[in-house]
């Protein structure tokens, strides 16, 4: 059965299946989690895996194996230790195989080979992953400080949201807040002058733009590895008040999402649970202004922002109020025990 007699004299070539698919690791504290397709069955058809009839299956998956191994990757399926076999097709594909039972700081690689019923082994899928002591992000409390380092500088986030925008991200995204403020810039061009109409328009602003070229480049590769893109609200602005939704890598939190309303203003998501802790910013341990992504309709060359004591106030795009980079990271991301990012 799933043989195909191909060669003179009735000997005959056995068909491996495809390599697994989708084969991803997550390192956590002591162990490793991993998920993988299984390949589709074989058929001697124009299109490979596509059955007209019974008598056309050439190859038929049995089972599959996960093999483990330090210092190099699996050469095969009998190189490494085989940590388990599955025999129930995409067993692993949503909910993960942990492997436990493992030692931090080492880098472990990870190999499946797919068997068909003949005993044949598919060609490799290839990963691997470095456990390490830690807590993971969905497992702090909003509120909770972190560090992550800008440019080599340990510099505090606040936990602010766990599953962020979950309709729009899905779950398992964090929000993380910068305490302190970085920057003042908004609207300027080149010249450091206003944009003529429009300047509130956030998509289009300057911040939008150094926050997501300049400012990000702080980050080691990892971390912007790990902050990924995000989906939220925002108000397009520029005489155009409605409601849209942007992806950004870095982006600043909405007045609806500090807790606050204001006239003229349009709702941009909803409001965080530690709103009551963001709508202060801090700069040298004192407390400061920042403004928001929120237009101000009546206004187009201003935005609206809150003072130092959280208070809400129309502010031209050239004032000197501060802004709070906010980014998402995955909730599996670990803090080591000083609630440090760990940046790997």
């Amino acid at each position: 059965m799933p043989v195909m007699n191909l060669c003179p004299g009735g000997s005959t070539v056995q068909i491996p299946l495809d390599a697994p698919t989708s084969f991803s690791a997550t390192a956590r504290n002591a162990q490793v989690e991993l998920t993988w397709t299984d390949p589709l069955d074989k058929y001697a058809t124009p299109e490979g895996e596509v059955s007209e009839t019974g008598d056309q299956l050439v190859s038929e998956w049995d089972h599959t194996v996960l093999v483990r191994k330090t210092g190099s990757q699996p050469a095969g399926p009998n190189d490494g230790t085989v940590v388990t076999s599955s025999s129930v097709r995409n067993q692993y594909q949503t909910n993960a195989y942990t492997d436990t039972g493992l030692i931090n700081d080492t880098v472990y690689y990870y190999a499946v080979f797919a068997y068909n019923k003949d005993g044949v082994a598919s060609e490799g899928a290839f990963v691997s992953a470095t456990p390490q002591a830690g807590t993971p992000l969905g497992d702090l409390t909003e509120g909770t400080l972190i560090s992550i380092n800008e440019s080599g500088v340990p510099v505090e986030f606040y936990v602010a949201k766990q599953n962020y925008e979950s309709g729009l991200n899905g779950i398992g995204r964090v929000l993380v807040v910068r305490k302190d403020v970085f920057t003042t810039i908004w609207a300027w061009d080149a010249s450091q002058t206003v944009t003529p109409q429009g300047s509130n328009a956030w998509a289009t602003s300057t911040l939008l733009s150094h926050l997501n070229k300049s400012y990000k480049s702080r980050f080691s590769s990892n971390v912007q590895s790990l902050i990924g893109s995000t989906n939220y609200y925002y108000t397009i602005g520029n005489e155009n008040w409605s409601i849209a939704t942007r992806a950004d890598s870095i982006f600043i939190l909405s007045l609806t999402e500090l807790g606050k309303t204001f006239a003229n203003v349009n709702t941009e998501g909803s409001t965080l649970p530690i709103s009551n802790i963001l709508e202060i910013a801090y700069q040298n341990e004192k407390a400061t202004s920042q403004f928001t992504r929120s237009p101000r309709k009546i206004d187009n060359n201003s935005v609206v922002g809150l003072d130092p004591n959280g208070i809400v106030t129309p502010q031209y795009c050239m004032a000197s109020y501060g802004t709070r980079p906010c980014f998402t990271l995955p909730s599996t991301a670990l803090v080591d025990p000083n609630n440090a990012l760990i940046e790997i």
